[in-house]
C-alpha cells in the first residue's frame, strides 16, 4: 500500500546498498538497467523483476517530471526482500526545487503511484528534510529451486475445482486463463480456484485472476470463489484495492459449501 506521511528522515536497512547512483532525465535508462540486473541477481523471477523495474522507473520518472528533476536511487538486498528507495532531495541543480510535495505526483488510474501500488509488495512515500523519499519492496523467496507451476482440474460437488500450485507469473498465467476459458461455453460455471499451493505471483498472475473474474461476472449464472488464498497474496490484493473484486473462502471445504444448495426442512424434497 502506498502511504503518505511526514518523516524526519529516511530510514534504510543497516547494510550497504547494492545500488547507489544519481539520476536525471537522461539517466532513466541506466536506472532501469541497474534494477533489472540486481533484481535478477537477487533471485526474483522474470515477471517479478520486470515489476521491480517498472515500479522504480515510475518513481524516478515522477522525481524528474514533478519533483526536483534529479534524484538518487538506492537498492538494498536485505535477504528477505529487494528494497528500492528513490530520493527527491539533496542539493538542487540549476534552480530546481528539492523535495516538492508528493501530493503533486500523479495517482490516477493507469500510471504514477497507482502503478507502483499495483506491482510492489510494500510501498511508502515520505517527506522530510531530505525531501521526498519513495520506497518499494519486493519479497524474495526462500533459497533453492523454485516450486514448479502446476494446474489441475477436477469436478467436485457440481463445481469445477482448479488447483494452482507454484508460480503464477508471466510464464504460467496464460495456462490458467486458457483452462478457465475452456470451461465457460456451457454457461453457469461454478468455479473454485484452490490457491493453497501458490508460492509466488507477479502482475501477470494478478491480471490472470482479474481476467477470470471478469469472465465470470459476465455470466449472471456463474460464480467463482478463491479458496485458501496465501496470506501475502491476500495482503497484496488488499493493498492494491482489489480484494473486494473476489469472493474468498478460508478452505476448499468452505468454498464448496458456499455453492451447496440450502438444506430443506425434513420431509421436503427438491423433486416435484
Amino acid at each position: 500500500m502506498v502511504s503518505e506521511r511526514p518523516a524526519p528522515e529516511a530510514t534504510a536497512p543497516q547494510t550497504s546498498p547494492v545500488i547507489d547512483q544519481g539520476f536525471d532525465a537522461g539517466a532513466l535508462y541506466a536506472v532501469r538497467e541497474a534494477v533489472a540486473a540486481h533484481a535478477a541477481q537477487a533471485g526474483l523471477a522474470e515477471g517479478r523483476a520486470a515489476d521491480a523495474v517498472l515500479a522504480v522507473h515510475e518513481l524516478a520518472a515522477n522525481v524528474v517530471r514533478h519533483g526536483a528533476g534529479h534524484g538518487q536511487l538506492r537498492v538494498w538486498n536485505t535477504g528477505s526482500a529487494l528494497r528500492c528507495e528513490v530520493t527527491d532531495g539533496g542539493t538542487p541543480a540549476d534552480g530546481a526545487e528539492p523535495g516538492r510535495d508528493p501530493a503533486l505526483w500523479p495517482v490516477e488510474h493507469g500510471h504514477g503511484l497507482w502503478l507502483v501500488r499495483q506491482v510492489a509488495d510494500q510501498a511508502s512515500l515520505e517527506t522530510g528534510p531530505l525531501g521526498t523519499v519513495a520506497s518499494v519492496s519486493f519479497l524474495l523467496g526462500p533459497d533453492g529451486p523454485l516450486a514448479p507451476f502446476g494446474l489441475h482440474r477436477q469436478a467436485q460437488d457440481g463445481c469445477a475445482v482448479v488447483t494452482v500450485t507454484g508460480q503464477l507469473d508471466l510464464g504460467s498465467a496464460g495456462s490458467l486463463t486458457t483452462m478457465v476459458a475452456s470451461l465457460l461455453p456451457d454457461g453457469g460455471l461454478r468455479l473454485v480456484l484452490d490457491l493453497a499451493g501458490l508460492t509466488r505471483w507477479d502482475t501477470s498472475g494478478l491480471a490472470a485472476l482479474m481476467t477470470v473474474q471478469q469472465w465470470i461476472d459476465a455470466d449472471p449464472a456463474a460464480a467463482m470463489i478463491l479458496a485458501e488464498v496465501p496470506g501475502p497474496l491476500a495482503e497484496r490484493l488488499h493493498d492494491a484495492g482489489l480484494a473486494d473484486r473476489f469472493t474468498v473462502a478460508q478452505t476448499l471445504r468452505d468454498a464448496l459449501a458456499e455453492f451447496a444448495p440450502p438444506a430443506l426442512p425434513p420431509g421436503v424434497s427438491w423433486l416435484c
